[in-house]
């Protein structure tokens, strides 16, 4: 992946995932785990208000958990009175909706110019590779220009013919 597909994975702007691992002295490595580790370190800093530290400290806690369990305690006071429960399943669709839109819009153009279209014997070949019958491609290939003019010319006497013809 590359970093603006983690940024638009983890629902994140660039910057922020950039600054956002420099606080943490935490280097981004630009996998799909971890786009999903930034994303809810992101959503719960700028959605909840956690401290980017407590956010980092939950996420991890969150993902670490089983798939068995669809919902998580990621963080707990001392008391147990307040605690962050973490709906993995449905963060997880997100997640992944997230990161396919990340994959299709964020996929970098490739270099160099745009390969062009096949001609002559090239288009006849890939034509062939593609299944198509190139018999009648090859026989007006053989004929000349004025040959194949000659050929459409009758065809279209005869189609006009057919039209003309009673019924």
């Amino acid at each position: 992946m590359t970093p603006r597909q983690t940024a638009a994975a983890a629902a994140a702007d660039l910057k922020w995932l950039t600054n956002s691992a420099a606080l943490l002295r935490r280097r981004v490595r630009y996998t799909p785990a971890e786009a999903m580790w930034w994303g809810l370190v992101r959503l719960l800093t700028e959605d909840l208000g956690l401290s980017l530290n407590a956010a980092a400290y939950a996420a991890t806690a969150a993902l670490r958990a089983t798939n068995s369990q669809p919902r998580v305690t990621a963080s707990t006071d001392p008391s147990g009175s307040v605690s962050i429960v973490v709906d993995l399943a449905r963060y997880k669709s997100i997640f992944l909706a997230n990161l396919s839109r990340a994959l299709i819009h964020e996929t970098p153009r490739r270099r160099g110019r745009i390969k062009s279209r096949a001609t002559g014997d090239d288009a006849v070949s890939a034509a062939w590779r593609h299944g198509n019958d190139i018999g009648l491609l090859q026989s007006a290939l053989e004929r000349t220009p004025a040959e194949r003019l000659g050929l459409l010319e009758a065809n279209v006497e005869f189609v006009k013919a057919a039209r003309q013809a009673p019924k």
